[in-house]
């Protein structure tokens, strides 16, 4: 594939106004997070806590010339569409730049209702192929955040075909799910509420399995090697940005937002598919630890 040295921009997922500052002051393009008032992906604990913190992130942002978002990327009833559409409405006005959803529905419900803004499609709304993109993009969305399990040749379509619409990537190596989130009914510590200093019971999907022979099983997971290799496969289609979840563990959040920032580096200057491989292998050393300590702690 030709080399594009193109810059990819980084995204981090942020809980309150001191790590927005923190990771936009460090290499940052933008931040993404929560409030109680819009249903949204992950634990209570990974909302902000104040209107006031968000006010604060949206002015630091563009104080630096980056960029803040708002997320409302989960399924929720039609009862509380008005509510997040208000408050949604209030932070647009207040200067967020746009929103991450996940479902059509609450996308069609804020267009009706005048909300104009960048929106994001969430990487939960699984968008697998062209025809899909194609959909998203004739209803307004702007960005699409591709699954975490699409292959390059799954991808290169997409690019083709993307018209305009900006494509966002995880940094495979240290954050890639076995299973499809949205459509998964394992155990997650998502669905529990998060108490400071305690940890919850593990996900079902990292635990032995039995299997009907009496055997464990255990959920696959594609080694380093083949989630850098399609990593550098999709840089090189075009990918636009780079993504960091959010997390309830902010020192691991920062642990690996510093290596994704040194991933992309590695990318932009053009190395070869060679070295990529051999200098991200040492980097990502402690690859998919990201998401499974989810002991609470802050900045």
């Amino acid at each position: 594939m030709k080399k594009t040295g193109k810059r990819l921009g980084l995204t981090v997922g942020v809980r309150n106004f001191k790590e927005a500052e923190y990771f936009l002051t460090r290499g940052a393009d933008e931040v993404y997070c929560g409030i109680p008032a819009v249903p949204n992906h992950g634990v209570k604990a990974e909302n902000f806590g104040s209107l006031e913190d968000i006010h604060r992130t949206i002015d630091i942002a563009h104080s630096l010339g980056k960029k803040a978002f708002l997320v409302a990327n989960d399924i929720f009833p039609h009862k509380d569409f008005p509510k997040a559409a208000k408050a949604a409405a209030v932070l647009v006005e207040r200067g967020i730049d746009g929103v991450i959803i996940r479902d059509l529905a609450i996308l069609d419900y804020f267009r009706k209702k005048g909300l104009k803004t960048h929106f994001t499609l969430s990487t939960l709304a699984l968008c697998f192929n062209s025809g899909a993109l194609g959909f998203f993009r004739d209803r307004g969305i702007s960005r699409v955040v591709l699954p975490q399990q699409i292959t390059p040749e799954e991808a290169a379509p997409l690019f083709r075909n993307r018209k305009g619409v900006e494509i966002e990537i995880f940094c495979l190596p240290l954050f890639y799910e076995t299973n499809l989130n949205p459509l998964c009914s394992m155990w997650c510590p998502c669905g529990q509420e998060i108490v400071p200093g305690k940890a919850p019971r593990p996900f079902t999907c990292q635990s032995d399995l039995l299997r009907p022979d009496g055997e464990k099983f255990r959920m696959p997971m594609p080694d380093t090697r083949w989630l850098l290799s399609t990593l550098y496969d999709i840089y090189h289609l075009g990918a636009d940005m780079m993504k960091v979840a959010r997390g309830p563990n902010i020192e691991e959040v920062i642990q690996v937002f510093n290596t994704t920032v040194y991933i992309t580096k590695l990318l932009e200057k053009g190395i070869s598919k060679e070295l990529f491989l051999y200098e991200g292998a040492r980097a990502a050393v402690k690859a998919q630890n990201y998401g499974k300590n989810y002991t609470f702690s802050t900045l």
